[in-house]
Order: structure tokens, then C-alpha cells, then sequence
């Protein structure tokens, strides 16, 4: 049995790489993945469909474990980063200790007013310190990054909509039925309640409020670039091809 791996083991692991955070966005399916293969990849919930080389699984909500692909990780090499509140006490028999690392997270608001408590959503950079306020799992992962080391921070599949098309949340919902992740436990999926804990205009006020209170960090110690087909105008944003030919 190896290591048990910590926190405080991560801190700039990968210092001066890029970074890419792969989400669940539509957009994915317009983007080629494998090109990430040589890549550090973190990916978010069932990102990982997309990214099943990534080294680094991460997620706040336990209820992906009501989803077959969360088993899956048991075939998968990927370090698997867990919000410690809400994992700290959950049994995955599957994982063995040295696969498994816990954060904490800063509070950014207090009811009934939002983003009130705006030290919440800055980037420090210690990673033994509690993470930014959670609003999304991809939210997480861009801070672990930073305190990773990464010199670019890439975001893949943080599209923050529907497709325009289908009007789907998620990429792998144009995959042929049967291929398909499904849930093995609690609500069915379907399009009627695909949007739970889904709101553009949410998502979107977090992301420009973490631009806001960040915009000393962004650009100056990190850069952070959207390559999904998001409605986010708050960092830069390029194509896949384009980030690799200039960053390497």
C-alpha cells in the first residue's frame, strides 16, 4: 500500500504548467480531448466521460454516486479530490486511501445577500487553507490548480447554458442512448428534470464576481483562459489548438 496523499502534498506539484478542467458542457463535443492526453487534466463530475486519462477527478456534490460513471473510477488512475464536509465521512470501497484527498471551502456569502462576504471567492495560495466558496465543483478545481503551481489554467466545458440546438446541459446527452450514463439511485434523468441545481444567470454572477475580486491574481500570477462556447466575457478566451501552439 503507497503513501496516503494530503492536501499539503499537491502544493505546486505542477508548477508552471498549463492546466485543463474539463467540465460537462455541451461544447465538449466540438472539442477533440485526446488532444489533453500529454497534458495535466483535471476533470469535473462526469467530465470525466470525456477525460478518462485525467489525472485528477474532483467534485463537491455526492450525489454523482448516483451515477454508474462514478464507478468507473475504480478502472481509472486519477487522484480523486473531495469537498471533506460533505465525502469525509462517505464509504467508497472502491478507492483506496492513497487515491482519495480532501479540501475545505471559504464561505462567500451570507443570507440573504449574496456575495457579501467577497474574501470568499479570492485565490490564495496555500492550499492548506480552505479553497474559494463552492458554486460549482469547477470553481474548486481552478483553485486547487492555482495552488498546484499552474502558469494557465484552461477551461473546457464551463459553457454555463444549454446547447443552443437540443437545449442540453450535458455533452454526453448526443451520445446514442444506450451509451449513456444513467443514474442507479434516486430521481431518473430526464430533459423535464435535467436543469435541478442548473441556473445560467447564477453561474454566470459567480464567475464575474470571481473575475472582479481576482483581477489583481488573473493575468499577473495566472492566466486563465475559456475554451468552452460559454456566454462568460470575463477572462480570455481561445481555441484549443490555439492555447497548445502558444503555450506548448
Amino acid at each position: 500500500m503507497g503513501k496516503r496523499l494530503t492536501i499539503k502534498d499537491l502544493q505546486n506539484k505542477h508548477n508552471n504548467e498549463i492546466i485543463f478542467i474539463v467540465g460537462a458542457g455541451p461544447s465538449i463535443n466540438n472539442i477533440d480531448v485526446d488532444l489533453l492526453k500529454n497534458y495535466t487534466v483535471m476533470a469535473v463530475n462526469s467530465g470525466i466521460l470525456a477525460a478518462p486519462f485525467a489525472k485528477y477527478f474532483t467534485s463537491d456534490d455526492t450525489d454523482i454516486m448516483s451515477w454508474n460513471y462514478f464507478n468507473d473510477l475504480e478502472k481509472m488512475n486519477c487522484i480523486c479530490l473531495f469537498f471533506e464536509k460533505k465525502w469525509r465521512d462517505v464509504d467508497v470501497k472502491f478507492l483506496s486511501e492513497e487515491r482519495v484527498v480532501f479540501y475545505d471551502h471559504k464561505s462567500w456569502f451570507s443570507p440573504p445577500s449574496s456575495y457579501n462576504l467577497p474574501d470568499g471567492l479570492i485565490l490564495t495560495k496555500d492550499i492548506n487553507d480552505p479553497i474559494i466558496g463552492g458554486r460549482t465543483s469547477t470553481g474548486s478545481c481552478v483553485h486547487l490548480a492555482y495552488c498546484m503551481g499552474a502558469k494557465v489554467i484552461v477551461l473546457l466545458g464551463n459553457d454555463c447554458k444549454l446547447s443552443k440546438d437540443k437545449h442540453h446541459r450535458y455533452f454526453w446527452q448526443d451520445w446514442p442512448i444506450d451509451n449513456q450514463p444513467f443514474r442507479i439511485s434516486g430521481y431518473e434523468f430526464n430533459s423535464r428534470n435535467q436543469n435541478r441545481g442548473f441556473n445560467r444567470d447564477s453561474l454566470i454572477k459567480y464567475w464575474n464576481k470571481f473575475a472582479e475580486v481576482n483581477r489583481k491574481i488573473i493575468g499577473e500570477q495566472v492566466e486563465i483562459i475559456d475554451c468552452s462556447d460559454s456566454d462568460l466575457r470575463c477572462f480570455t478566451r481561445m481555441h484549443l489548438q490555439e492555447i497548445i501552439d502558444k503555450y506548448g
